[in-house]
């Protein structure tokens, strides 16, 4: 019978009635090893059976944690300590870590844990995560180069310390493709009664001139005391709300020191 073969990825099936088996069985291994999930970054003994304090790591692709792929070119001899637990993984930047105490809390790719004993190798447990989504459009996050977000995304803010864009004065910040600048200085506020209501203005329109001297009444014209309380009333109106209009200005500048976009 022919050879058929799977569906997937198109493994040898050889036929009952076939010769040398050990051919398709042979380049179904070589398959097998050759696929990303399986043996890019496999971590195994230098040796089958182990004789060594040795262990090989695959060559493989990873991802990093701003999404980009970075590549691991592998090594065929990475030494461990003898009688231990050693943590096997990659730094974010693609470099090979072997170590005694644990994995880093910081952004990592683990590979295995290896346990030795004297002289040898005694077991490999693999910790490979393997298929990761990459691309611009599939990634939860900005790259640290920057990027673009989906129209309408919105981001969901923590309720106990929250979130800080910028972590000194003197880094730079610009909206709606200013250019970015420092955080201003500081502003004194001799006046600091603040609110964040103001309210209405009533004006008291000069439609008339004053009245004068009352009729019948000789000697030069003067105002009279309904016209200096007129007079009177629309200046304590406008103090009203010019003293309004400096609170709330002070409220807002009090709301913007406290969001760091004031000094």
């Amino acid at each position: 019978m022919a050879t058929t073969y799977t569906q997937r990825a198109k493994l040898a099936r050889p036929g009952p009635a076939d010769r040398n088996w050990n051919v398709p069985l042979n380049a179904n291994a070589d398959a097998l090893d050759a696929l990303a999930p399986i043996g890019g970054l496999c971590v195994t003994p230098a040796e089958i059976p182990s004789s060594s304090l040795r262990v090989q790591v695959a060559a493989g692709r990873f991802q990093r944690r701003d999404g980009t792929v970075g590549v691991f070119a592998g090594t065929p001899s990475l030494p461990l300590a003898a009688d231990s637990t050693t943590y096997i993984f990659l730094t974010d930047s693609g470099d090979l870590i072997a170590s005694t105490s644990g994995f880093l809390t910081s952004s990592h790719v683990p590979l295995a844990i290896i346990s030795t004993g004297p002289s040898n190798v005694l077991g490999v447990s693999d910790l490979r995560v393997v298929c990761a989504t990459v691309g611009s459009d599939s990634r939860p996050f900005l790259t640290a180069a920057g990027g673009s977000t989906n129209d309408g995304a919105s981001f969901v803010l923590g309720t106990a310390s929250g979130l800080k864009i910028g972590t000194a004065a003197a880094q730079k910040l610009g909206f709606w493709n200013a250019t970015p600048i420092v955080r201003p200085g500081s502003y004194s506020q001799a006046y600091s009664a603040s609110s964040r209501t103001l309210p209405a203005y009533t004006p008291a329109v000069a439609s008339n001139s004053f009245a004068g001297i009352a009729s019948g009444q000789g000697g030069a014209t003067y105002a009279q005391a309904a016209d200096l309380n007129s007079l009177r009333s629309a200046y304590e109106n406008l103090r009203v709300f010019s003293e309004s209009s400096t609170q709330l200005l002070n409220a807002l500048i009090n709301d913007l020191k406290a969001m760091g976009l004031l000094g």
